[in-house]
C-alpha cells in the first residue's frame, strides 16, 4: 500500500474532528449546560418562573449542595496525604527504585504541578459534567527572557558567557565608579600624610625617606590602570523540560462516538486556543500559513454558560479582537490523536496529528494519548456515565416548584387581592394603603377583600421532606453526612450511623471509580519522566536533598492507590485501627506481628486522623541501622568471664569505697561533736556576759532612778522652804501689826488682852515645831533589792 499523503490525512482528521462527540453542541452538549445551570441556580429553562408579575423565581440549590458536600470528603481521600500513589516493584531488587519512584512522581505532582488544584477540578468536573478529563505531557518548549546585568567583573563576565542559555547581545566596558572612589580616597589620605611628613622632615632630616616613600605610593596608584566593569544585555532560551498536568474544560474533549475507553478509541482530540508566539516557541515552523481557522469554537455554547454567571460579554473572546501584534493573534489548535495506516503497511497506528486551520503542524506515531479521564458513575459500554447532578436534578426541579408555590401562596396570603363596585368606590382611597385610612363608599358591601387559596404549609413542608428523601435516595447523599440536619440529635446513635455508612459506600464506590484514574495519571507521569529525562535529578524530600535518577525506572513499576477506601466514618475508622495496633502490640509478643506491621498500622491510623506526613510522627522500622551481629558461645564465655572479673573488681571497689566512707563518717562525727562543744561553751558564756550585761543594765538603772527620787525630794524641801519663808515673812508681818496693836492699848486692863497673847503664843508654838521638823534629817528607806521605797 502506498503512503498516504498529507491532503489524505487532513481530510481523514477533518471527517473525525466533525463526527466526535463535542465537536457541535449536541445533546451531550445541553446536559452539560443544563446542569451547569442547576449548579449555578440560574431560573433558566425549564427552572424559570411564570411570566407572571410577582411571583416567586427562588431556586432550590440541591445540585450544588449535594456536589459541594461530597468533595471534601473526596478531597481527604486523595488529597489528604503526601502520597497518593505508591509504586510497587516487579522483581526482586527494586524496593529502593520502587519507593524512589514513588516520592519524585508524588514530589512533580504536588510541587511541580499544582496537584491539590488539578484534583479539586478533576473531580468536581466529574461529579458536573459526566467526565473529568486531565491532560498529561512533556513540556519541552524554548522560552527566551531578556536578561540585564550592570557592573560585572571579568571572572562574572566569563562565567555568564560559559552559560550554553545565554546570548549576549550588548556589552560595554567603563571604569568601574566604586573602584574609582577608592583610589580617590587613597590619594587623599596619602596627601595628608605626605604633608605631615614633608613638615616633620623640616625638622627631622632623617623623615625624608618617608616622604620618598609616600610619592612613589601616590604615583604608582595614578599611574596604574582603571579597573574596568561591563554592561551587558542577553538573551537567555530556556527549555522546561518536565512533566506537566492540567485539566482539560468539557468542551475542548473530543472522543468518537464509538469509543469505550481513551485507550481504545479511534480518535481523540483537545481544542485548545494558542497564541502565534506560543506555538512557534513549540518549534512549530509552518506557523505563519495558518488560514481558516476554526473561530466559531470561541462560541461554544458550554464555554459561554460557565463564563456567563459572571461576565456579561463571556461570548466576546480575545481572538476575536483584532491586534497589530501578530504573535499575540489566537489560533484555535487541534491536537488529535488518530488510529489510521499513515506508512501504508496495513496496520493503523496511533498518531499524534496537530490541526490549526488548514495546516497540519505535527505528524507523529505516539505510545498512546495523553488524556486521563474519570467518572463517578460509569455507564457499561459508554464512555460517558453520569454525574451526581443527573441524579440530583430532577429533585431540584420538583422542589424548586414546590418551594415557589409554598412562597407564592404566603405572599398572596399577605398581600391579598380586593374587589371594589363599580362607581360605588372612591377607587383613589382604596388605591393608598395606610394605617388607619378612610375608604369612601356610597353604600355598604361596595368593597371588599378576596380571599385567596392559600396551600396548607405543613403539606407543603411534608411535601419538601418527601423530595429531600427523593433526593438522597437518588445521590445516597444525606443530610447527615453533610452535617446539615438540625433534628439529626434527636435520632438515635445507631440510626444515624447506620445512615451515614449507607452514604459513606456510596462515595467510596465513587473513590474507587476516581482512583481507577489516579492509577492511570501516575503510571503515565512515571512513563513520560522516565522516558524524557536526561540527566539526574536533586529534589528536597522530608527536609533532605535526594538524588533521584529517573533514567533507571524505565522498566516500570506496579501501581498501587493508597486512597482511604473502606466502610465507616473517619471515627470508626480511627477506632478500628486503635484495635488493631491494639491486637499488634498483644501479636508482637508471640510473634505474630512485625514492627513493619506495627509501622504500617500507625501510619494509616496517622492520615485518618488528617495528617498527611506520617513521617514527622513515626519512624520506618526498615530505615532504623542495623543491629550488630550475635556473638557466639565462645564470645559469650570470654564476655561473661570479663563480666565476672569486673564484678569482683567492682565488689573490692566497693569495699573500699565503704571503709574509706566509714572512716570519714567517723571523723566527720568527731569533728561534729567537738564542734557542738564548741558550740555550747560560747553559748554559755554567752549566756554569762548576757547576765552580767543585765546586771548592770538595772544596776545603772536603779541609780539613775535614786538620783531622780532624790533630785525630786531636794526640789520638794526647796519648795516646803519656801513656802515656809512666805509663811514666816507674814506672821512676822501680823506679829508687828498685833505687837503695834498691844502697844497702842497699853493703856487697857490686863484681862481683855489675854485671850489675843495667848492665841499668840499657840501660833508662834506651831510654827516653831514645823519649822524644826523641816530642818531634821531625812533617812531613805530601801527594800531587799536596794531600790529607795520611801524617806522618813
Amino acid at each position: 500500500m502506498a503512503r498516504m499523503s498529507e491532503d489524505t490525512l487532513r481530510s481523514i482528521t477533518d471527517q473525525q474532528m466533525r463526527q466526535a462527540v463535542g465537536y457541535y453542541s449536541g445533546k451531550l452538549s445541553a446536559q452539560r449546560q443544563k446542569a451547569m445551570r442547576y449548579y449555578l441556580g440560574e431560573a433558566f429553562g425549564d427552572l424559570a418562573p411564570p411570566e407572571v408579575e410577582g411571583r416567586s423565581s427562588v431556586v432550590s440549590p440541591d445540585v450544588r449542595n449535594t456536589i459541594e458536600s461530597m468533595l471534601p470528603q473526596l478531597m481527604v481521600k486523595f488529597a489528604g496525604s503526601e502520597q497518593v500513589v505508591s509504586f510497587e516493584p516487579q522483581k526482586p531488587g527494586d524496593e529502593a527504585k520502587a519507593e524512589q519512584a514513588t516520592d519524585y512522581i508524588n514530589y512533580l505532582f504536588h510541587q511541580r504541578n499544582d496537584g491539590e488544584g488539578i484534583t479539586y477540578r478533576w473531580m468536581k468536573d466529574a461529579l458536573l459534567s459526566k467526565r473529568g478529563i486531565i491532560k498529561v505531557w512533556w513540556d519541552d518548549r524554548h522560552e527566551e527572557k531578556r536578561e540585564d546585568y550592570r557592573g560585572l567583573s571579568d571572572v562574572e563576565l566569563a562565567e555568564l558567557m560559559d552559560d550554553d542559555e545565554i546570548v549576549i547581545t550588548e556589552q560595554a566596558a567603563r571604569p568601574d565608579e566604586e573602584d574609582q572612589e577608592q583610589r580617590d580616597e587613597a590619594i587623599k589620605t596619602l596627601t595628608m600624610q605626605l604633608m605631615q611628613a614633608s613638615e616633620a622632615a623640616q625638622m627631622d632630616p632623617q623623615a625624608a625617606q618617608a616622604v620618598e616613600q609616600i610619592q612613589a605610593q601616590i604615583a604608582q596608584i595614578q599611574q596604574a590602570p582603571p579597573v574596568m566593569v561591563y554592561d551587558v544585555t542577553c538573551k537567555r532560551s530556556t527549555k522546561c523540560g518536565q512533566v506537566r498536568v492540567d485539566n482539560v474544560p468539557p468542551e475542548e474533549f473530543l472522543i468518537s462516538r464509538q469509543a469505550k475507553t481513551i485507550d481504545t478509541a479511534v480518535f481523540v482530540a483537545h481544542r485548545v486556543a494558542r497564541t502565534i508566539s506560543d506555538l512557534k516557541s513549540m518549534g512549530y515552523k509552518n506557523v505563519d500559513l495558518i488560514s481558516g481557522d476554526d473561530q466559531a469554537t470561541s462560541l461554544n455554547a458550554e464555554r459561554i454558560e460557565r463564563l456567563a454567571y459572571d461576565d456579561e460579554m463571556a461570548y466576546i473572546q480575545s481572538d476575536m479582537i483584532s491586534t497589530s501584534d501578530e504573535s499575540q493573534r489566537l489560533v484555535w489548535l487541534t491536537e488529535c490523536y488518530i488510529r489510521c495506516d499513515f506508512d501504508g503497511d496495513g496496520i493503523s497506528e496511533l498518531r499524534k496529528v496537530l490541526r490549526a486551520g488548514n495546516q497540519i503542524l505535527a505528524n507523529e506515531i505516539v505510545d498512546c494519548a495523553p488524556f486521563v479521564s474519570i467518572t463517578p458513575i460509569p455507564m457499561p459500554h459508554k464512555f460517558f456515565g453520569l454525574s451526581v447532578a443527573d441524579l440530583a436534578m430532577d429533585a431540584q426541579r420538583i422542589k424548586t416548584t414546590i418551594l415557589r408555590g409554598m412562597l407564592d401562596s404566603q405572599n398572596l396570603a399577605v398581600n391579598g387581592r380586593y374587589f371594589a363596585v363599580d362607581g360605588q368606590v372612591n377607587l383613589d382611597d382604596l388605591l393608598v394603603s395606610r394605617p388607619g385610612g378612610i375608604v369612601r363608599v356610597k353604600q355598604p358591601g361596595a368593597v371588599g377583600r378576596l380571599e385567596p387559596l392559600v396551600g396548607d404549609s405543613a403539606l407543603g413542608m411534608g411535601m419538601m421532606e418527601s423530595m429531600q428523601g427523593f433526593l438522597e435516595d437518588s445521590t445516597g447523599w444525606t443530610r447527615y453526612n453533610s452535617g446539615t440536619d438540625g433534628d439529626s440529635l434527636n435520632s438515635t446513635a445507631t440510626g444515624v450511623n447506620v445512615l451515614t455508612n449507607r452514604a459513606d459506600m456510596r462515595l467510596d464506590l465513587i473513590a474507587r471509580n476516581f482512583a481507577e484514574g489516579f492509577r492511570d495519571l501516575f503510571r503515565m507521569m512515571l512513563k513520560l519522566t522516565s522516558q524524557y529525562t536526561d540527566k539526574e535529578q536533586v529534589i528536597r524530600l522530608r527536609g533532605e536533598w535526594v538524588n533521584m535518577d529517573p533514567r533507571e525506572w524505565r522498566n516500570g513499576f506496579d501501581v498501587s492507590i493508597n486512597v482511604g477506601l473502606g466502610t465507616g466514618n473517619k471515627d470508626q475508622q480511627i477506632g478500628h485501627l486503635n484495635a488493631l495496633l491494639g491486637l499488634q502490640q498483644q501479636g508482637l509478643q508471640i510473634g505474630i506481628t512485625t514492627p513493619e506491621n506495627i509501622y504500617q498500622a500507625s501510619c494509616e491510623l496517622i492520615k485518618a486522623m488528617g495528617f498527611k506526613s506520617p513521617d514527622k510522627f513515626v519512624s520506618d522500622p526498615a530505615k532504623a541501622p542495623p543491629q550488630p551481629p550475635k556473638p557466639s558461645p565462645e564470645e559469650i564465655a570470654a564476655q561473661m568471664a570479663i563480666q565476672l572479673k569486673q564484678m569482683d573488681l567492682q565488689a573490692d571497689a566497693q569495699k573500699f569505697q565503704a571503709q574509706t566512707q566509714l572512716k570519714q563518717t567517723e571523723i566527720q562525727l568527731q569533728s561534729e561533736a567537738k564542734l557542738r562543744e564548741q558550740q555550747a561553751s560560747l553559748e554559755v558564756q554567752a549566756a554569762n556576759d548576757q547576765r552580767d550585761a543585765e546586771r548592770e543594765q538595772l544596776r545603772a538603772q536603779m541609780d539613775a532612778e535614786l538620783k531622780a527620787q532624790e533630785a525630786q525630794m531636794k526640789a520638794a524641801m526647796d519648795a516646803q522652804r519656801l513656802e515656809f519663808d512666805r509663811y514666816k515673812a507674814q506672821l512676822d508681818a501680823e506679829t508687828k501689826v498685833l505687837v503695834a496693836q498691844i502697844s497702842a492699848q497699853s493703856s487697857l486692863p490686863a484681862e481683855p488682852m489675854a485671850q489675843p497673847n495667848d492665841a499668840l503664843a499657840a501660833a508662834m508654838a506651831g510654827f516653831t515645831q514645823a519649822l524644826s521638823e523641816m530642818r531634821a534629817p531625812r533617812t531613805i528607806v530601801r527594800g531587799p533589792d536596794g531600790r529607795a521605797e520611801g524617806i522618813v
